[in-house]
């Protein structure tokens, strides 16, 4: 708005600055063939001010979701994620997907989860350090969901992005329990890569750790569920793996 009130007081100097220093008799100049010119600059300008501010909010209200989910608020997160979508177009199409889909995996929306991840994958314009985090994202969701083939196969393409990423252990250790090779897990689980994991990432590594030491030892520690579920429910997790959930809530019964 203010570069359209410099255009007029620019246009209105110009009509005072000739009326004044004009010679008498000379009539003022027409300015007839200028007005559609204005008027289109007038529109541009309206237009791309409107566009900013669209940006602007949706980038704030991006930044405000990744505060809340780093503070563990993955449900009101989701929500000014789900908010800024419409309002960032082109700059935004991989990023805010790519944060919807964090969002839906921490709360054990899997399908929901990996829609988002794919369309973050296939959007070009998606920053590179942000595209690194997408195949073993997906990796974690075929192994929980109980695709092997799948999550094996995704898990090389993560290797290849990011072979020192935490969540690649953690992968492992999904697709070795789901193997009930226990003796497997637990070795890649109590490993040290997997400590700087937080959230529910590290509720699932806990939770994996104490099965697999169960199952080889018959040794029960106990893990909180909540560390596990946090905001969500047990329901969507218990539709891929329902052996893991009974488990959690088993063991939580007992210990209540």
């Amino acid at each position: 708005m203010r570069l359209i009130g410099l255009w007029v007081l620019l246009l209105v100097l110009f009509v005072a600055f000739y009326g004044f220093f004009r010679q008498p008799g000379t009539p003022l100049p027409d300015l007839s063939g200028w007005i559609p010119v204005f008027l289109v600059v007038v529109l541009a300008v309206v237009v791309g001010a409107i566009v900013g501010k669209r940006n602007q909010k949706g980038w704030q209200l991006n930044a405000e979701g990744n505060t809340l989910l780093s503070r563990g608020r993955i449900a009101a997160a989701l929500e000014k994620f789900e908010t800024a979508r419409p309002l960032l177009k082109k700059e935004g199409q991989g990023v805010i997907p790519f944060n919807v889909g964090v969002c839906h995996l921490h709360l054990w929306h899997l399908d929901a989860a990996e829609r988002d991840f794919t369309t973050a994958q296939d959007t070009q314009e998606l920053p590179a350090q942000v595209r690194t985090h997408i195949p073993v994202r997906l990796a974690l969701i075929s192994a929980l969901k109980g695709a092997l083939g799948v999550a094996e196969e995704r898990l090389a393409g993560a290797r290849a992005q990011d072979a020192e990423d935490p969540l690649i252990v953690l992968v492992n250790g999904v697709i070795a329990c789901r193997r009930e090779d226990w003796a497997q897990a637990r070795a890649l689980l109590e490993g040290p890569a997997t400590h700087v994991l937080g959230g529910p990432m590290r509720g699932l590594r806990d939770a994996l750790l104490s099965w697999s030491v169960e199952r080889l030892t018959g040794e029960r520690r106990y893990v909180d569920p909540v560390t596990v579920f946090g905001e969500a429910s047990t329901d969507k997790l218990r539709e891929s793996w329902p052996a893991l959930v009974h488990f959690l809530l088993e063991r939580a019964r007992q210990a209540a």
